[in-house]
């Protein structure tokens, strides 16, 4: 089992000197040490990942531990921070309670407080990762939920479900049995969207040929052509008619 790997930040080169030997009697590897924010850096991005990382509050340079800690908890959330301060004042302390840590110890400490303080903050935050894990996984499924809904509710707007298997895409004025299209003429083609774009309603025959044939006259016999070799091509009761009603089709 690999140790646990603490990252020291600390600008008092004797106290990052005894943190790094405490904690490896404390069983722990520790990582590196860095003095001030651009330090840190660097070794984070040799690729060390620390398992937690000791945060001195007042570094020596232009960033502060509590303003590198705010940065880094957006970076590497899932990394606890422990600050190390000899100051305990209230007000230094609810500043620094502004990022997030998971502990304070206070200089001089003692083995054993930081022995603790250690493993309740890699307790805790292992817990806290896991429920962000939980509640990402939870907003990725409503995410898809919700994708899935969109494109079910855009689907219903642009078909139409017929009975016997059949659906009607509209937009793209296809027929569809199941997944497969169906080969239509264009006259049929004007039919079955005549027919869908009045879904439940009767359609007189006279304006299912003023449909097909606007500038010119068809005839019965056309008109009954053209429907019987439709009618052929899908479900014999997909297409009723009615006497002095005209034709539908039948919806699901």
């Amino acid at each position: 089992m690999s140790k646990t790997k603490i990252l020291i930040v600390e600008d008092e080169t004797i106290i990052a000197m005894n943190l790094r030997e405490t904690l490896k009697e404390l069983g722990y590897d520790c990582c590196g040490t860095a003095p001030n924010k651009c330090r840190t850096i660097k070794i984070l991005d040799s690729g060390v990942k620390p398992d937690l990382i000791l945060m001195d509050i007042y570094l020596k340079g232009p960033t502060t531990g509590i303003e590198l800690a705010d940065e880094l908890k957006v970076t590497m959330p899932e990394v606890p921070i422990i600050f190390l301060t000899a100051n305990s004042e209230s007000v230094t302390i609810k500043e620094a309670s502004k990022t997030s840590p998971y502990g304070y110890i206070l200089k001089p400490y003692k083995k054993q407080s930081l022995h603790a303080a250690i493993e309740i903050a890699l307790s805790k935050a292992q817990e806290d990762n896991q429920k962000i894990k939980k509640l990402d996984a939870i907003e990725n499924i409503n995410k898809t939920l919700e994708h899935q809904l969109s494109v079910n509710t855009d689907r219903n707007h642009r078909t139409i479900q017929l009975k016997y298997g059949y659906l009607y895409d509209k937009e793209a004025q296809i027929l569809y049995f199941g997944d497969e299209p169906i080969k239509l003429t264009a006259k049929e083609k004007k039919i079955i969207d005549l027919l869908c774009c009045s879904a439940g309603q009767f359609v007189s025959q006279e304006q299912i040929e003023y449909s097909i044939w606007q500038d010119e006259p068809a005839g019965y016999a056309a008109f009954r052509s053209v429907l019987f070799r439709l009618r052929n091509k899908v479900h014999k009761d997909l297409i009723v008619n009615q006497n002095n009603a005209g034709y539908k089709i039948e919806l699901f």
